[in-house]
């Protein structure tokens, strides 16, 4: 049962160069394409407030049971959501989100590695969710995180023309119920937190809470930090 990748999952050796030059506080971004225009990635939120913030991707692995989990660790996530999974049970994500304080967004059609393809086929698999889930969920998604963290300038200027805010990355893991660090050795205040979708959801989330209390962190919604 789930979803496993052939693609790589961490952070590239650039992303923890950033992470590490940044302190708490400051944001580890790029301004978006080098030729102008490009939506702006974000591996850490820019704040000094001491909050924390989940994310959750793909959508393969749905148990009822996952609502509850995440409610009574208090704990509201961003759900980057792969289409072909969102759109197979989209009840299953409309209760997730209503009854956490969540908040769904977008995370391409197929799972599909983006980096060098052309510009039509990456604006089609950020755009399509984006408008499907307009109708599904009821809001557009504002923001969006590339299949296994890869991109390239193409796909940041796909991500604007599609109305996306932020490409978003990410600075901590959790797999297996273990969480490994871009940087240092623990949270901080901003880092953006990855995990799945999978049959480890309850240990991972309670994974994240104690990482979150050890750091003196509460949870909170990343798209409320995010300028």
């Amino acid at each position: 049962m789930g979803i496993r990748y052939s693609g790589p999952v961490l952070l590239a050796a650039a992303v923890l160069l950033a992470l590490t030059s940044c302190s708490a506080g400051q944001s580890a971004h790029t301004s978006g394409s080098e030729t102008g225009g490009g939506a702006p990635v974000v591996f850490r939120a820019a704040t000094d407030d001491p909050v924390v913030f989940l994310t959750i991707d793909d959508g393969a692995v749905r148990d009822a049971a996952m609502t509850t989990v995440l409610k009574k660790a208090e704990v509201p996530a961003s759900l980057f959501l792969t289409s072909d999974y969102a759109v197979d049970e989209p009840e299953f994500f409309r209760r997730l989100r209503d009854e956490t304080g969540s908040r769904i967004e977008g995370h391409s059609i197929d799972h599909s590695d983006l980096k060098g393809r052309d510009f039509a086929d990456q604006k089609r698999q950020i755009c399509r969710p984006a408008r499907s889930y307009t109708k599904a969920f009821g809001k557009r998604p504002r923001l969006f995180r590339p299949p296994y963290g890869s991109y390239d300038e193409t796909t940041l200027r796909a991500a604007d023309e599609c109305g996306v805010s932020r490409v978003v990355l990410w600075s901590a893991e959790i797999k297996d119920g273990t969480m490994s660090f871009a940087a240092a050795d623990r949270l901080r205040p901003g880092d953006i937190v990855l995990m799945h979708f999978g049959d480890n959801f309850r240990e991972d989330v309670r994974e994240f809470v104690t990482q979150a209390d050890r750091s003196g962190l509460r949870p909170a919604l990343l798209e409320e930090h995010l300028e």
